[in-house]
């Protein structure tokens, strides 16, 4: 019987945003084929299999991922943000690690000095958008042959079928993201401000940094900050639309569960993989990015029915789906 591939697992933390959350999916989709390891630098888990260095900051975990590594002997080291991506190759490189190098980039940001160090000492370097990895392939031509395309990974679950009351008046938004900047929840209070429309209605799910601010901004009552996260699952088929106004984003879960249950989407032309979702199901439109009247506009346009629906579910799960990541990698790691 031949003996499994070890593959060693590191990211930031277990309850990070969507790029440490697909490195989990990732996992749990190859671990039957593989001797999987899985650490993250700070912060526990309630996955059994997940071990934290319990460190303030990912960059504190250097000796501790240099120690299970030495103990662990991977064939391959695979990675999801800056941090963790830099230590992969650092130690690859100064310490002459025989694994192969896997980083996941996950955001178009090529003004970190560590990402050139990142891309050229690398093995594989993987993208969750087809936009994202052609941008870097304009910016490191000579490291290309080594980028491929890694889909996320969609779950599957049946509740879409039971869906909102199509005979009410009632029209409902949902945003579901983390109170930061860049996600731009401040451009979508103030399209929705001048919206004046008793029967539309937005919840913002979430928690982070703005949450004051933005309560601040609100003035049309219609708009909820929740100011908590919850499971998404259970609640889409409450929704007529889903808004994502970021200034910018990898490929965002969030929408791709909101394509998989139907919800027409209104989402900002920011860089990352925002327009190739919406292109691949022709349910949504984008609106220009920090532009809170274009936002406004389309949002109107939707209430006046000037958009139509279709059913995104199977587009999603067929092309974002567990078994295409588990084709991809057994090409690559075998």
């Amino acid at each position: 019987m031949q003996k499994k591939k070890k593959v060693f697992f590191f990211t930031s933390s277990p309850s990070g945003g969507g790029a440490e959350k697909q490195l989990i999916k990732i996992h749990d989709s190859i671990k039957e084929s593989y001797d999987c390891s899985f650490f993250v630098a700070k912060d526990s888990s309630k996955i059994s299999y997940i071990k934290s260095f319990n460190k303030k900051r990912t960059s504190f975990s250097f000796f501790n991922l240099l120690k299970e590594l030495g103990k662990f002997k991977p064939d391959i080291l695979f990675t999801t943000l800056p941090t963790p991506n830099f230590l992969n190759v650092f130690i690859k490189k100064i310490f002459r690690f025989k694994y192969i190098s896997v980083v996941r980039i996950a955001h178009y940001n090529l003004n970190l000095k560590t990402t050139k160090f990142i891309i050229k000492n690398s093995n594989i370097v993987l993208f969750n958008s087809y936009e994202n990895m052609d941008l870097y392939k304009q910016n490191f031509r000579k490291s290309s042959g080594k980028f491929y395309y890694l889909n996320n990974i969609v779950d599957e679950f049946d509740n879409v079928l039971d869906s909102k009351d199509s005979s009410s008046n009632i029209v409902r938004g949902i945003v579901a993201s983390s109170l930061a900047h860049r996600k731009g929840i401040d451009v979508l209070i103030k399209a929705v401000n001048k919206i004046e429309d008793a029967n539309f209605f937005v919840d913002i799910y979430g928690t982070g940094p703005e949450y004051e601010y933005l309560k601040g901004i609100l003035k049309n009552p219609n708009i909820k900050i929740m100011n908590k996260s919850v499971d998404l699952h259970n609640i889409w088929k409450e929704y007529d639309m889903f808004l994502l106004p970021s200034r910018s984003e990898g490929l965002s879960n969030s929408l791709l569960e909101a394509q998989a249950n139907n919800l027409f989407s209104i989402v900002s032309d920011c860089l990352t993989g925002n327009k190739e979702i919406l292109e691949l199901t022709n349910n949504g439109i984008v609106f220009e990015s920090e532009n809170y009247l274009d936002l406004k506009l389309k949002i109107e346009n939707f209430l006046n029915l000037k958009y139509s629906k279709t059913n995104s579910r199977k587009t999603i799960i067929s092309n974002f789906s567990k078994i295409k990541v588990q084709n991809t990698l057994n090409n690559l790691f075998n």
